[in-house]
């Protein structure tokens, strides 16, 4: 099972936000209050509003437990879960099995021979057409963050998702003018 949930901050009033936030675990409060500006703290909790109704609708209300991993990937007791965000667009994954999710606005990438993060592979795949850099760059870098995100890493730990080829899905989706990616392990 792999249910996503997604949202604009604009659909959740200052009343949703006010209510969600109480209802928050110190620890949660604390990521939140700690993020660099306004929009952000509400990306942050947008994500969490979107968690708890998720889990709300498949758990019937049970009470989510949620810590955190070392490297400060959120872990809940219920289920697997994934938040991300990107300008205004916020998504959430819940899933039976591990499951990372991201989303990125496509923004203009300046074609060139390599890009950080992205092995030679990747750097090819994103520079085979011209006009579709910015699009192929965001779909190659969305799938490393939700890979990331599954294993409960981050970026600068440098996993080559090419090696796991065979042991990850990847699910991802063209919506406007973002790109989305859910990863998950692959059955077998």
């Amino acid at each position: 099972m792999i249910k996503l949930y997604e949202a604009e901050i604009t659909d959740f009033s200052q009343a949703d936000y006010t209510k969600q936030y109480s209802l928050l675990e110190c620890a949660i409060r604390e990521k939140i209050d700690a993020k660099q500006n306004q929009n952000s703290r509400l990306q942050s909790l947008a994500g969490y509003i979107l968690f708890y109704r998720a889990i709300d609708d498949l758990y019937s209300g049970k009470k989510a437990k949620i810590t955190f991993n070392e490297h400060g990937k959120p872990m809940c007791d219920l289920c697997y879960f994934s938040i991300s965000h990107s300008e205004e667009r916020v998504v959430c994954v819940i899933s039976d099995k591990p499951v990372g999710v991201d989303i990125q606005k496509i923004k203009e990438i300046t074609q060139r021979k390599n890009y950080k993060l992205f092995n030679q592979k990747e750097c090819d795949y994103v520079n085979q057409s011209c006009e579709l850099v910015s699009q192929r760059y965001i779909e190659v870098f969305t799938k490393k963050e939700a890979a990331v995100k599954m294993l409960g890493l981050t970026l600068s730990n440098g996993i080559d998702i090419n090696t796991f080829s065979d042991e990850f899905n990847f699910n991802i989706t063209k919506k406007g003018d973002f790109i989305l990616c859910i990863c998950c392990k692959a059955c077998g």
